[in-house]
């Protein structure tokens, strides 16, 4: 398994391996978040440059908005929430 801050397998992304190697390898510019109009994904900017955690289980505000706001398009609101919970649950047992 290779983990994002954010409690994502990498491994089960289809851009990992060909033009990702996961968030921290590439401090968080990942592809999609061009689509935001940003250069760094909101939750490892978040993490990393502001509050210089290890990963977001370390957060006492996970979940947070930020979790909430940054939905993959594909997902319908359900299946948002439960990769939230996932996330969390994989943050959590992380440590």
């Amino acid at each position: 398994m290779h983990l994002t801050i954010c409690g994502i397998d990498c491994t089960e992304c289809r851009e990992f391996g060909a033009s990702c190697q996961g968030c921290n390898s590439i401090e968080g510019k990942v592809f999609w978040s061009q689509y935001l109009g940003l250069d760094t994904c909101p939750m490892y900017h978040c993490c990393k440059d502001e509050k210089h955690l290890a990963h977001c289980g370390k957060c006492d505000d996970l979940p947070c908005n930020i979790y909430i706001e940054t939905r993959d398009p594909e997902m319908d609101e359900a299946a948002h929430k439960a990769a939230i919970i996932k996330q969390v649950k994989t943050l959590k047992a992380r440590d």
